[in-house]
Formats: C-alpha cells, structure tokens, sequence
C-alpha cells in the first residue's frame, strides 16, 4: 500500500515537476518558504524535491561494557528526505501552497516514520504578499523554524543538541505538531509566526493540545529572535494533564565572512502530581566559509540540568563542509560530549540519537555525503 501511495504521488508530480534552484547549503522549511513568499510562484508550479544523506560513523563508550562502534547512519547534516511542493497564483497578490514531505533512512530505505509516509510537513495553506500566509495540517512548530538558523549546526543530527538533548535528559521543544493552523507573517525584516495544534479530545479542549509563537528580527548582519513552545498532555482520570514549556532568545552577528550564534532555551516540565523540573541549554558558536567550496563550524553546548542529584553536561562540536558542486557536499565531523549520568548508569550522547552512552565521556567522529534535488 504505502509503495503504490508514493507512486501515485510521484506520478501525479510528475505532469509539471518544475525545475529546481540549486539547492543551498543551509536547511530550510519548504512550508515556511512558500508561506513567507521567498519561493517561486509565478504561473503556478509543483516540485519534486529531496536530500539524501549518509555516513558513516564511530562512537566511543557505545556499549555497556564500554566498546565502541561504527556503523553508518542516515542524515548527519540533513535528515534523508523527498518532498512535492506546489503554489497556484490566484491574482490580487494571492496564492495557494501546498507541501507534502516524508523522511527516509538512506542507509536501510525505510520510511523515518513506520506507518506513515508524510510524516515531515502535510500542508496547505493561503498567502498574500501584505498580510502573509494562513496555512493547516502537519507543520513545524513556530520554536523550530526561528532556532532552526540559530542553531550553529542547524539541528544538523550530527551533532547538535537541538531539538533534543540525547535519549533520557531531554528537554526537547515540539519540533512539529498535527491538527495545526499556523499564521506567517513579514513586515520589514521582522518575521512573526504563530501556531495552534488542536488536541482532538472530546473530553477536553486542552487535552494533548499545544501552542507556540515566535519573533524574529533580520537586520542584514544582525538578527535576534524569541519564540515560545507549549503543549498539554492527554487528560487522565484525575481530569489533569502534564505541561511543557520552552522559552528560547537567540541573536546572531555577522563580523566578515564569520557568523556568530548564540542563545538560550528554558525548559519547565509540570506533572500532575510530583514538582515542576526544569533544565536550560545555552549554547554558541560560529560559522566560516573557509573558500568558495569549503566551509567550517564550530558549535558549543552546555546543559544546566536543575532536576536535584543531576549533573549538567557540554558538548564540543567542529564540522567541515567541501562542495563537489552546487547540489553535492562531504562532510565530516567530531563531537565531544561530557555527560550527565542517570540511575541506570547510561549518559547524555552526543548528538540526538535514541541511544546512550556508557561513559562519563563519548567522542563521536563521521564522515559521510549529502546530494541535493
């Protein structure tokens, strides 16, 4: 089923595939670009488009007796992906967008998401070149596309602590939200962004449902943004539900050819019983473009974890870009993370990754190739 699903959406893309700029060395949000307006519309176009990543990669204290590993991975800079974008001029500086895109793990061919097949963006939306765009479905969250070109390493997965923090001391903002409706909007070099992810609960209206905002500020070589994240849990028999929140101000600076990045994110997690637990991420670093084909970043991380009897935690991250062409790029990167310990005597990993390390330290090294389309 899902094979003749994608077929079907591949050949229905097929009748008008338009062509596609050269692809950026920077991660984007197809959604966000169409709903801000920086993408083409002219007479109405649909796009195929995709990355594929893999590498391959070594991680110290992988194992419980304290072994390492190599293994390859999928989406060390970009996650693996392919997508349909289209837009359909409607006059008077309005216009209709859609995006459907669905992940992949370029090292085994399956779906990022079992049993889903656009489990990235499902979306349709209205724009006008005034008032921005008001779009609906399965879409980033408003803290996600703001920290997405804050982040030194742009939740690169190797190796960033964005959106999460490892696989048990996480504090990870919403990265996307079903059931959404999301306003983008552009005045003047500031971008706001707004977004509302309805819970479907009939026994309550704020049960599983969440929301976020967002402010972001273009100067030319300085920004600032600040964006919100907030989601309920589902309602249980006591007729309560868990809250998270995430509070994050970021600025970047440009000096030269370098980019500077820095901000701060706050967590508070609020269970229906016991007290409130909070941690903060604060973090910095800094982008070069070396040559017109090779480029450096350097990222760091560092974790105040305020849950009593836990310790906090940094990571060290330095990456290197070479473009064989505009589409195509190695890359290689180390990490280096001094980690928080937890009762089953697992740490914070590098990187985001669903598994733990076995040691109060773990260095993680991968090199690996990314191609555009």
């Amino acid at each position: 089923m899902k094979k003749t699903c994608i077929a079907t959406a591949l050949a229905l893309a097929g009748w008008a595939v338009a062509p596609l700029a050269h692809a950026q060395s920077e991660e984007t949000d197809p959604a966000l670009a169409l709903a801000s307006g920086s993408s083409e519309a002219g007479s109405g176009s649909v796009t195929l488009y995709g990355v594929i990543d893999a590498n391959v990669e070594f991680l110290s204290h992988a194992g419980s007796k304290g072994g390492s590993l190599v293994q390859m991975n999928s989406g060390g800079i970009h996650n693996s992906r392919f997508g349909i974008r289209g837009t359909e001029p409607l006059g008077g500086g309005n216009s209709v967008w859609f995006v459907l895109e669905s992940g992949f793990n370029s090292n085994d061919g399956t779906f990022a998401s079992a049993n889903t097949i656009f489990n990235r963006t499902a979306a349709v939306g209205l724009a006008n070149d005034h008032y921005g765009s008001l779009s609906f479905g399965l879409q980033y969250t408003p803290m996600y596309d703001i920290l997405l070109h804050y982040d030194p390493m742009m939740f690169a997965q190797q190796y960033t602590w964005f959106p999460t923090t490892g696989s048990q001391d996480s504090f990870a903002f919403r990265a996307r939200n079903n059931n959404s409706v999301k306003y983008v909007g552009s005045f003047r070099g500031l971008t706001a962004i707004a977004a509302y992810s309805f819970g479907g609960d009939a026994a309550s209206f704020q049960s599983s449902a969440a929301y976020g905002a967002g402010l972001d500020y273009d100067g030319g070589s300085f920004g600032a943004a600040v964006a919100y994240d907030y989601r309920n849990g589902a309602i249980n028999s006591s007729n309560t539900w868990t809250r998270s929140r995430n509070l994050s101000f970021s600025v970047r600076q440009d000096i030269g050819r370098a980019r500077l990045l820095a901000g701060y994110e706050h967590y508070l997690y609020t269970p229906t019983k016991s007290g409130s637990q909070a941690q903060a991420l604060w973090w910095g670093g800094v982008r070069y473009p070396v040559a017109r084909r090779l480029k450096l970043t350097a990222a760091y991380y560092y974790e105040q974890n305020k849950v009593p009897g836990t310790s906090n935690a940094w990571m060290g991250v330095l990456s290197t870009q070479y473009a064989l062409s505009k589409r195509t790029s190695l890359y290689a990167t180390a990490a280096y993370a001094q980690a928080t310990r937890f009762a089953d005597g697992s740490y914070t990993p590098v990187g985001t990754t669903d598994n733990t390390a076995f040691g109060s330290n773990q260095t993680g090294v991968t090199i690996g190739m990314f191609h555009k389309f």
